[in-house]
């Protein structure tokens, strides 16, 4: 479930860009932790996950939105929309992954290449 308020952009950037990846980001200054960080001044950066058709190149979220289902959100997000449009591919998990990453890839489910060391 991802946060009450969470916005979504989706962006591909080509290689004629110089660039070959789609960045979803989740705009988190409608939730209930963003709106208190944009009352005092500070609104949250997005969230993001940028992902090619070998897999998740990186996936970052704010310290206070982790463990809130945004990063889930994403990567629900990312697979409904290659859904709907067959140029798009569907986040799939990267073999490079951190620890907190690797419990977050277990969480979401899917398919899981071993981890590099």
């Amino acid at each position: 479930m991802q946060p009450k308020g969470t916005q979504f952009n989706f962006e591909y950037h080509p290689p004629e860009m110089g660039a070959n990846y789609h960045r979803l980001t989740a705009d988190l200054s409608q939730t209930p932790i963003g709106k208190a960080y944009t009352d005092i001044g500070k609104p949250p950066r997005p969230a993001e996950l940028r992902w090619n058709a070998k897999g998740i190149q990186s996936i970052d979220v704010p310290p206070a939105h982790k463990r809130q289902g945004v990063g889930t959100a994403l990567w629900n997000e990312g697979h409904r929309l290659a859904s709907e449009n067959a140029k798009i591919p569907a986040p799939k998990h990267s073999a490079d992954r951190t620890n907190e990453g690797d419990a977050w890839a277990k969480s979401v489910g899917g398919k899981l290449p071993r981890k590099r060391q």
